[in-house]
């Protein structure tokens, strides 16, 4: 009898398993998690001041290359004998800003609409603090571009009021 004493306990044991396991198989249990969001602006590029040139008198020969640097300073260099004038001169400003720490990159075009000007470019810009395409900061901030440019003159430039755009692209990460 023991051994069938032992057979029953052992069923009796594999039948109230089977019966605890249907027990925790059934049914279903919950819990949650909290969700948060910050909704951020997006990062902006603002000009804040138009390029000038000022004027500068054309050369009777040979070329003259004009230069607006990033400080706002006009000078004139080359063969050609062409001179500044005492006018107005500035170069462009732009903010970017963000919402958060970022780095960018900048392309920039300088385009006038008359004919007549030569070689024309716009120069890299310069920072007027921090390192030049870093935002650092959780809560973001802004960094204020300095743009220059050139061009060449010569004998045949027209004489006239010139016009013109600076494009600028950030490319931000």
């Amino acid at each position: 009898m023991n051994v069938r004493h032992t057979a029953i306990r052992v069923g009796a044991g594999l039948l109230i398993a089977a019966l605890a396991t249907s027990a925790f198989a059934a049914g279903s249990v919950q819990s949650t998690a909290n969700a948060t969001l910050t909704v951020l602006s997006p990062t902006t590029l603002t000009k804040t001041q138009d390029m000038a040139f000022g004027s500068v008198v054309r050369p009777t020969s040979g070329t003259n290359t004009v230069t607006l640097s990033t400080a706002g300073v006009v000078s004139i260099s080359g063969g050609g004998n062409g001179s500044l004038v005492n006018s107005t001169t500035n170069q462009a400003k732009f903010v970017v800003t963000t919402a958060a720490a970022d780095t960018f990159t900048t392309t920039q075009s300088l385009t006038f609409t008359q004919a007549g000007l030569l070689n024309i470019s716009a120069s890299a810009p310069t920072a007027t603090s921090g390192t030049l395409g870093t935002i650092t900061g959780a809560n973001g901030g802004s960094q204020e571009l300095n743009f220059g440019g050139q061009f060449d003159i010569t004998s045949a430039t027209t004489a006239q009021a010139y016009t013109g755009t600076l494009t600028v692209t950030v490319n931000y990460n």
